[in-house]
């Protein structure tokens, strides 16, 4: 499987995604983690909150998307971290 670098996105010889998706979750997790006081701060509105969410976690997460080619498993990665991160705002466990 090798690795070829499309539009600054990661794909192997068969198509597949993941490593690049991989790589965008920790990157992503890394600007959750850098926003912890944001997060913990319990007199930002919760919409703030979701703003900041929008602007500066997505973004990561997401750039280079339009070139992946998906499946089940990979969406299903995606959308376990968003809502690890959605939790995490919510303060709920």
């Amino acid at each position: 499987m090798m690795h070829s670098p499309i539009v600054g996105s990661l794909q192997t010889s068969d198509g597949r995604c993941l490593p690049d998706i991989t790589r965008r979750i920790g990157l992503a997790a890394s600007a959750m983690r850098s926003l912890q006081d944001v997060w913990r701060q319990q007199r930002t509105k919760l919409e703030t909150k979701l703003a900041v969410y929008r602007t500066c976690v997505l973004p990561v997460l997401l750039y280079g998307a339009e070139t992946w080619t998906l499946l089940a498993h990979d969406i299903s990665k995606l959308e376990a971290f968003h809502m690890h991160c959605q939790r995490q705002l919510l303060h709920v466990r």
